[in-house]
Order: structure tokens, then sequence, then C-alpha cells
């Protein structure tokens, strides 16, 4: 469903600055964590992203959260509202 993308937004990428940068959810392991959907620079939290502390494939495939997993996780205040 197109559009659902960019439903947890929460900052433009520091990194390639092309596009946006997401919570989701590591499918195998159903661990929540902050992927760039251009350039798959990846965070563990939305509140510690900078040009300096991005990871690339530590993570699995992902799929999109529930906005309830996200409220679990504390991280809803992080999302940006289009």
């Amino acid at each position: 469903n197109m559009n659902q993308e960019y439903n947890y937004k929460v900052v433009w990428c520091p990194i390639c600055n092309q596009g946006w940068v997401e919570i989701v959810k590591e499918k195998d392991t159903n661990e929540l964590f902050i992927l760039c959907s251009e350039c798959e620079t990846e965070w563990d939290t939305p509140n510690e992203i900078s040009v300096k502390n991005g990871t690339r494939s530590k993570y699995g495939r992902v799929i999109e959260p529930t906005h309830e997993e996200i409220i679990n996780k504390g991280w809803q205040n992080f999302i940006l509202n289009s």
C-alpha cells in the first residue's frame, strides 16, 4: 500500500540528504529501529540520529511496525506529522 509510505518518519536523512529516516521493525526479531529509506543507514534509537553513529547491515529485513508498538517503545513523539 503506497499510501502507507512514511507514516513513521522522524527526520530527513543527515547522511544522504535524499530520504526520510523512519521507525521500522526487523522482521525476524520484532525489534524496532530507525532506517533511512534511501541510503539504508540505520540507528538504534530516534534520539541519537547523527552523521557519526549510523550503521549498515546490522539489522535484517524490515516490516512496518504498528502504532501500538511505537507507543510501547515511547517513540511516538519522534514521528513527524506530514
